[in-house]
């Protein structure tokens, strides 16, 4: 399974995904606030999408930019899943992060069969994403 859509998949479960919902309404998997994919935004500021694949391919783009560090929050490989989701669902949006990262390392360990936590980096979770960890650099003098 990509490691992308597992935690994709998890956020949609986490964040209620079933008819009725926010994410349900906006067609947005992931409750995203903004999006290259969206149409607009709904009264609380969550955007719309035209339907579920543009909603789930905006939340997919949205992971790989922060796994990978093209983001504006400094998120990168080396980041942990914690670390992603003090980002992604933030505590002053009424979140709570660690509770949230415990949900996706569950489901990460049943989806991707192998040992997930809040403190594994983004890198082990989707190398392929992210790229091999940077070399070590020699020490000045050595």
């Amino acid at each position: 399974m990509d490691p992308i859509e597992a935690v994709a998949d998890a956020i949609m479960a986490y964040e209620g995904w079933k008819p009725g919902s926010v994410s349900n309404r906006n067609r947005n998997p992931g409750n995203l606030r903004d999006s290259p994919y969206a149409t607009g935004h709904d009264a609380e500021g969550y955007a719309v999408f035209a339907g579920l694949v543009e909603g789930y391919t905006g939340d997919c783009a949205d992971l790989r930019g922060k796994f990978s560090g093209r983001n504006e929050h400094h998120l990168n490989g080396d980041s942990t899943l914690l670390q992603l989701f003090e980002v992604y669902a933030p505590a002053a949006d009424h979140n709570v992060p660690l509770a949230y990262a415990q949900f996706v390392a569950h489901w990460l360990t049943l989806a991707l069969g192998k040992e997930i936590h809040t403190s594994t980096t983004l890198r082990e979770i989707a190398p392929e994403v992210c790229g091999p960890a940077p070399a070590p650099t020699a020490a000045v003098g050595a």
